[in-house]
């Protein structure tokens, strides 16, 4: 038997992600200018022989971009000039990502109660056999 609180429930909080899902789409719509990378930063090591980053003092931090390609993570120096710019864009893109997979998670708990409505909704065959059998038999 369709359980009419548990369909209104179900629908109301479909209507509340629906409404998530429009703010996070808004804010997808026209974001600002990003590079595909995380600005990372880093310690290097010279060749020299007696230098102090031999004696565990090293070099830096100097800023890196680090990108993904091919499964391969790529390192990429930022020079100082364009650091605060890179450093909005990544973070940028960073907060783009975020809210995508917000998006998408939003996406699967709507598809998971719609698919629970279809479950409260659906009867089984074997229901619509067991009632074919009764009348069959006149019972």
């Amino acid at each position: 038997m369709m359980d009419r609180k548990a369909l209104s429930d179900l629908r109301q909080e479909i209507v509340n992600l629906r409404e998530d899902r429009e703010k996070l789409e808004n804010s997808l719509f026209r974001p600002r200018k990003m590079i595909r990378a995380s600005l990372v930063f880093l310690a290097n090591y010279c060749g020299k022989k007696d230098c102090r980053c031999k004696k565990g003092f090293p070099h830096g931090p100097y800023p890196y971009l680090s990108e993904k390609r091919k499964r391969k993570t790529r390192m990429t120096y930022v020079k100082k000039g364009t650091l605060y710019e890179i450093k909005a864009e990544a973070e940028e893109y960073a907060r783009f990502q975020h809210r995508l997979a917000r998006l998408r998670k939003t996406n699967e708990k709507i598809r998971f109660l719609l698919e629970k409505i279809r479950d409260i909704n659906c009867r089984e065959v074997d229901e619509y056999r067991d009632k074919d059998d009764r009348e069959k038999k006149g019972i």
